[in-house]
């Protein structure tokens, strides 16, 4: 309904002006159709230069944030403040790459999954996300989370490639 009143799709003749869902899904016309033209600004979005250097930022910021969690753990025990603190970090930092595997999911569809490093990192951070909205804390996982520092070293290669691609 939303695509009809915004003239995503233009009303022809074949279809008389009555538009059910199915035809708005697949387009009803030869241009692409409003799922693929959603699917491909997301795409744009997500592979932006910008936008993928600041998921790498941020998986280095998480890695520095892991490393400083884990170094002064007998502290955050002891002060419920800077607890708080290292709570709010991760989950800010886990929201924003939960928004990221959806977006990518979305975007790129199940090819998505095709790459191990795309299964392996989404795990990790799905399972992150789950322990740190039940409260529990696993000191293995906050070691698999810098295991994440792989997807970074991916991620600066395939800057590099596109870089000598230009």
């Amino acid at each position: 309904m939303v695509i009809r009143r915004l003239n995503f799709l233009p009303i022809t003749p074949e279809f008389n002006g009555k538009w059910d869902d199915d035809t708005i899904f697949m387009g009803g016309t030869d241009s692409l159709s409003l799922f693929d033209l959603m699917r491909k600004k997301t795409f744009d979005f997500v592979e932006h230069r910008i936008i993928s250097g600041l998921i790498l930022g941020m998986t280095l910021f998480l890695c520095l944030v892991i490393f400083t969690e884990l170094s002064i753990s007998d502290s955050i025990d002891k002060y419920e403040s800077l607890g708080m603190f290292y709570y709010g970090m991760n989950f800010f930092l886990l929201t924003f790459f939960m928004i990221e595997i959806i977006l990518k999911l979305f975007a790129f569809g199940f090819h998505f999954l095709s790459e191990f490093i795309n299964v392996f990192d989404s795990i990790i951070v799905i399972v992150s996300f789950a322990f740190l909205l039940i409260g529990s804390q696993v000191k293995i996982l906050g070691l698999l989370r810098i295991l994440r520092l792989i997807k970074v070293v991916s991620g600066m290669k395939k800057v590099v490639d596109d870089k000598r691609e230009r």
